[in-house]
């Protein structure tokens, strides 16, 4: 099932919004819901003026999604480019930016490598996760360089407040998949406690034209949390991640651009950790928050050129002191003041031919925020940051957002505009490879301007949840690579523009019965007015899921839509449009017990032939079945 212009997307997601939207029932309206991403501190969702999705922890589970990057499919704004199989390089582009452009944090841990300076969706399994939190559009102000475009706030799950917990779980697929899972939780009133294990292995698929080599790749994904309060005014918080990742890979000819059979691995090993303590007045107007992280990150890969090694360390510690206050004569307005100072260490380390290449650079940040609540119903959101930069000139950038629920009639109008800055990875500044790549130790950070504007509509008591924003965004000292075969890298003259829209539709159409639909365009444009590669403008997606009332059995169906994508031959160095497609997922969980459940689940039912990295075969049908005992 291939389909030929955006055109055939569109129809059909038109045509599936039309089945879905009619439908009437019952649904309560939106819990209340703390965003931990949004800002300095915890913000709840109806006062967030950005544009954000939150994909909960009920969603992960109707799913059963294996790797994060599966799930941020379905997600407006997004496009997610994986270069093969399970295992293989995966970038996620929001708004028609770059990979590095959005800043990914796992329990609020900045997860980017150093080499890219963005994370590798590739390897990020779903198993442990409570929530993804995820906010579009410039958000440096409040979380620094490389939040140009937004930010992905990956949450694990936390103990809860009834003693031990636990669960395991495993799953077999057609392509010699085997995974397995266990978790354990610990709670009670003053401490809580978690942690998990997911193994998973896999045969994978032939990713290249040439040749008939299965390219496989094992994960394991090891993470661990607690938090503890010391008093009623005092809490310690921490966490731990372990991941590793082993991945076959294939050669893409130089010449040819042709990918064909090789005997390549890419191998990373990565730590991270972090502990804060948090402190409240015992009036509850005054806060402090104290945090500090640290991670490490090992890439090995061999390929057509050799073994390259390089590791990366970030150490970060942040303070923060707020206070809270009312003005009860003005508005009956509430508002909440934080200063903060941020200081980022980071090193890198490559190996080169000759000797063991060593670089370093430090950031120290000041941050302001403020937030305004008025009448109960318009919130504001207003924030201000210098990067203090030792290895490249220090920027500074700003947000401001609002929000203005209308009371009784379902409304909330939304929007934002701020500044973002992206900086320079350690490869662009100093990865020397002879005969092949120059660094530019004088690169200046990208920055941009960017803005958006949108409407939540709430239908029928909150049956029916539709939202429609438009974005805006500017991107001027582009980084960019020239030369071939002896590259190097540049900051381009000229603004690179992203503009779009981001429609959503939730519904629940009658009790058991739950749909979503997305659909967004991007126009991404290069400063010379080329559309940007791996942007594709139109894609969409459709999610239903049904629950029996009478038997614990759920069925959930997904469609994901991507129109024509623009892509590079690099044998050649010319565009090409790899055609637009649609992938149907489903799949069905029962309910044995309180305690055991199974499932099971089919990819790409269709058995669609397309590519998301042009040259690299993506995979075919393929089912799953796993069960999962909790204790």
């Amino acid at each position: 099932m291939r389909l030929k212009p955006h055109v055939s997307s569109l129809a059909l997601l038109a045509a599936m919004l039309a089945t879905a939207l009619p439908a009437a029932a019952q649904q309560t309206t939106l819990d209340v819901l703390r965003i931990t991403a949004a800002g300095l501190t915890p913000f709840e969702e109806q006062e967030i003026g950005r544009s954000y999705t939150v994909i909960d922890s009920e969603t992960l589970e109707v799913t059963k999604a294996a790797y994060v990057a599966d799930v941020l499919r379905t997600v407006p704004g997004f496009a997610v480019s994986q270069m093969g199989s399970k295992g293989g390089m995966t970038q996620v582009r929001v708004r028609g930016a770059e990979g590095n452009h959005v800043l990914v944090l796992i329990d609020g841990v900045p997860v980017s490598e150093h080499s890219t300076g963005e994370f590798d969706f590739g390897r990020l399994a779903v198993a442990n996760i409570e929530r993804i939190e995820i906010l579009r559009g410039p958000q440096s102000a409040f979380w620094g360089a490389n939040a140009m475009a937004g930010v992905i706030n990956i949450v694990t799950k936390s103990g809860g407040s009834d003693g031990l917990h636990g669960s395991l779980g495993a799953e077999f697929g057609t392509d010699g998949t085997k995974m397995t899972t266990g978790s354990l939780e610990y709670g009670q009133d003053n401490f809580q406690a978690s942690g998990s294990l997911t193994l998973r292995d896999t045969d994978g698929f032939n990713i290249a034209a040439v040749g008939d080599e299965l390219d496989g790749a094992t994960h394991i994904d090891a993470n661990a949390r607690f938090k503890a309060d010391i008093t009623p005014y005092l809490t310690l918080d921490g966490t731990v991640r372990y991941g590793r990742l082993i991945a076959d890979t294939d050669e893409q000819d130089d010449f040819t651009g042709i990918v064909k059979d090789a005997l390549y691995q890419s191998k990373v090993n990565e730590l991270y950790g972090a502990t804060g303590l948090g402190w409240v007045s015992e009036d509850g107007l005054w806060f402090q928050n104290a945090r500090v992280s640290a991670s490490t990150l090992e890439r090995q890969s061999t390929d057509q050129y050799g073994e390259a090694v390089n590791t990366g360390d970030r150490y970060k510690a942040t303070y923060q002191i707020g206070r809270h206050f009312d003005t009860p004569g003005f508005l009956d307005a509430t508002h909440t003041v934080t200063l903060g100072y941020d200081l980022v260490h980071e090193t890198f380390q490559k190996l080169v031919p000759t000797k063991l290449d060593v670089q370093r650079r430090t950031t120290h940040s000041l941050v302001g925020e403020y937030r305004g609540t008025y009448l109960d119903q318009i919130f504001l959101t207003a924030a201000l940051r210098h990067d203090f930069n030792d290895a490249f000139s220090d920027v500074t950038t700003y947000s401001v957002s609002g929000a203005w629920e209308i009371p009784d009639i379902g409304t909330r109008l939304h929007a934002s505009v701020g500044t973002g800055s992206t900086n320079p990875t350690f490869i662009e500044q100093f990865g020397f490879t002879p005969a092949l790549f120059i660094p530019n130790p004088n690169l200046l950070p990208e920055t941009s301007f960017g803005w958006d504007v949108g409407v939540q509509q709430s239908l029928l008591d909150g049956m029916v949840v539709l939202d429609a924003t438009y974005f805006n965004q500017t991107l001027e000292n582009v980084i960019a690579t020239e030369g071939w075969p002896l590259s190097t890298v540049i900051n381009r003259t000229g603004t690179s523009t992203r503009q779009g829209v981001e429609l959503s539709a939730s519904v629940n159409v009658f009790e058991g019965l739950t749909a979503g639909v997305t659909y967004t365009y991007v126009d991404a444009r290069q400063p010379n007015g080329t559309q940007e590669i791996r942007r594709p403008r139109h894609s969409g997606s459709v999610n239903l899921a049904y629950t029996f009332a009478d038997i614990p059995l759920t069925l959930h169906s997904e469609v994901v839509l991507t129109g024509e994508n623009p892509d590079t031959d690099f044998g050649t160095f010319s565009r090409v449009m790899i055609p637009a497609y649609a992938v149907v997922n489903g799949g069905f969980n029962y309910q044995v017990s309180d305690q055991v459940e199974v499932y099971g689940r089919v990819h790409n039912l269709f058995d669609t032939k397309y590519q998301e990295v042009y040259g690299f075969n993506t995979q075919g049908r393929t089912f799953y079945a796993g069960a999962r005992a909790k204790f």
